[in-house]
């Protein structure tokens, strides 16, 4: 887990949902030095936005800002590298990349963090602004609560998990009385869950169950849930979500929690 110094400028390299805004407001209550570079079309309102392609133009922001940390927050959906309009020097990144560019999120993301390092920028985790972000053990919600089959299905899930992490492919799975309804591919938790709702065995039952890949770089990218993936999972009819402890990340704690309670699934940490 890298290490937020004060005293260092900040880049956050910012995409959807309310992460990055939770990043920004906690910088500003700490008065940290940041700058914010927003990823187009998918990143916050009101601050300078840069193509998924302009590599060099973000390196020199990053650079006359003389920031020398640098956070990834927020959903990014992954491009197709033929698709993007890469600058020279995302060209060049490319050709660095090589053979990972075309392998999973968790192995391009540590391509790209050792690229950053060599350009003398050290990237640190969400955790080391945001502690409370980590998903703690236990159960989280006051009302339902797993029983022997959620359990079951929970055990199942990370089974399945932890033998896809070795090919760097999901963070999250649907699983209903021991079957697997859907792995997380490229289209994120949100349309995972929606594309399992028709496949359930019974209206009612399920668990979505969500938690990092064996050696995963955390200080880049952790599943993580939110008001969002609560509505969802109700939405679908599923018992509840399972997170892995440490493992993952909790948007809005409290309030979160309290729409899990308010729609009668349980949260835990596992």
């Amino acid at each position: 887990m890298g290490e937020s110094n004060s005293d260092e400028m900040l880049a956050v390299v910012a995409g959807g949902g309310n992460l990055p805004l939770r990043i920004i407001e906690k910088l500003d209550s700490l008065r940290r030095k940041f700058i914010v570079i927003s990823i187009a079309g998918f990143g916050p309102p009101g601050f300078r936005k840069f193509e998924m392609g302009a590599i060099g133009k973000m390196l020199d922001c990053i650079k006359e800002s003389n920031a020398t940390q640098l956070v990834f927050c927020g959903d990014v959906k992954r491009p197709s590298f033929f698709s993007l309009k890469l600058d020279a020097i995302g060209k060049k990144w490319l050709t660095s990349l090589g053979i990972r560019s075309f392998l999973g999120d968790d192995a391009l993301l540590k391509g790209i963090k050792k690229l950053l390092e060599r350009e003398g920028i050290k990237v640190i985790g969400t955790q080391s602004i945001l502690s409370t972000l980590l998903t703690p053990p236990g159960i989280l919600t006051s009302g339902r609560k797993p029983n022997d089959l959620d359990l079951r299905d929970i055990a199942r899930g990370v089974f399945v998990l932890n033998t896809l992490s070795k090919a760097d492919v999901g963070q999250a799975v649907i699983v209903q009385e021991g079957v697997v309804l859907g792995i997380e591919a490229i289209e994120g938790t949100a349309e995972l869950i929606a594309r399992c709702k028709p496949l359930k065995l019974r209206e009612r039952g399920g668990v979505l169950i969500k938690t990092s890949k064996m050696n995963q770089e955390r200080s880049v990218d952790l599943p993580a849930i939110g008001k969002m993936t609560v509505s969802s999972v109700a939405a679908c009819g599923l018992n509840g979500i399972a997170l892995g402890t440490n493992d993952s990340q909790i948007i809005d704690y409290e309030e979160t929690i309290a729409a899990a309670n308010s729609s009668k699934i349980f949260v835990i940490g596992f």
